[in-house]
């Protein structure tokens, strides 16, 4: 009886491929060269991702265009969403850089956190990925260490560790590294220096998805480079300026673009802040997403184009700057 089944299933399949075409396809397809192949693999495999980005993303886009750009985004009943206003007024940007100096206040120091926070992150993942791409034993342990605060930084539990003070070094909270760096360093560089050990908890917590990058970078260099240098009279300092770091610039590039992405959307983020959380400097507001008489949509949309243009600003320049450096390598 299956094999019965099994042939009727068969015939039948046949019959469908012939007459849909489908073997035809399939027969040309045989005969394309290998480039072309590789060609429609690639499409199909990123075919979900088209298909998202031109039915769920695009539309999202081109809303979120068109609140930040309205005078107000609001709901009517049985009729819906509506947006009103002449998109070339402004309305919400005059709003946040004239009206609320506490907003515009928030958007700099969110600039200057990312600006300093991204390459403290890529610096100290490319050292913790050459520590460990060390042949010592228990090193797989080690690396999943370090990718275990990917997972727990997800959803609240930032917020979390942030409301308990788990994100700061204690020596930076109870002052007394600031008192000491007073005393003998100009309050300009206090400042950088402070804000980077401040933040070096959540540096080191924000570092697993880069050192797995770099480490796969690193597991890839070819080990005959190494020892031709070495043979050559090559120090440990001159292998990594010219052999190990002008092979990790594509990585690094990359890490700069995941790294401002993720930092910048983070749920501690002043600007995600104001959108969420509260409205005013006193925090008495619910937060601009659910406070339509005060702020509404329309100015969060605003906000998160402001944020997304932050978001380019430091790509942009640490990509310029990556470009600098890596010219002596061309």
């Amino acid at each position: 009886m299956l094999k019965t089944a099994k042939s009727h299933c068969g015939r039948i399949l046949k019959l469908v491929r012939k007459y849909t075409g489908i073997d035809f396809l399939i027969k040309k397809f045989k005969h394309l060269p290998n480039k072309y192949k590789r060609m429609i693999y690639g499409f199909i495999f990123i075919l979900p991702w088209l298909i998202g980005l031109i039915y769920i993303s695009i539309p999202i886009l081109f809303r979120s265009i068109r609140m930040a750009f309205s005078d107000k985004y609001y709901y009517i009943i049985d009729v819906g969403w509506r947006i009103t206003g002449k998109w070339y007024d402004f309305t919400q940007f005059k709003r946040i850089f004239m009206d609320e100096p506490f907003h515009v206040t928030r958007i700099i120091e969110t600039f200057q956190d990312i600006l300093i926070v991204v390459p403290l992150v890529v610096i100290f993942a490319l050292i913790l990925a050459l520590l460990l791409n060390q042949k010592l034993k228990g090193i797989g342990i080690f690396r999943t260490i370090f990718f275990i605060p990917v997972i727990l930084l997800s959803g609240n539990m930032l917020m979390n560790f942030e409301r308990n003070s788990l994100l700061t070094v204690p020596a930076i909270a109870s002052g007394t590294i600031s008192n000491f760096m007073t005393d003998y360093f100009p309050q300009v560089f206090n400042e950088v220096i402070l804000g980077a050990f401040g933040k070096i908890v959540l540096i080191l917590w924000l570092s697993g998805v880069q050192i797995l990058i770099f480490l796969a970078g690193l597991q890839k260099m070819d080990k005959s480079l190494y020892e031709a240098a070495r043979i050559d009279g090559a120090s440990m300092w001159e292998l990594f300026w010219k052999i190990t770091l002008p092979a990790l610039i594509p990585l690094i590039y990359i890490n700069v673009i995941y790294t401002t992405i993720i930092y910048a959307n983070l749920s501690n983020n002043a600007i995600v802040q104001i959108i969420n959380v509260h409205s005013d400097e006193a925090g008495i507001l619910a937060g601009t997403l659910t406070d339509e008489i005060n702020y509404g949509r329309a100015y969060s949309a605003a906000l998160s184009w402001i944020l997304f243009l932050i978001e380019l600003v430091v790509i942009g320049f640490y990509s310029f700057v990556v470009r600098l450096s890596s010219r002596k390598y061309d």
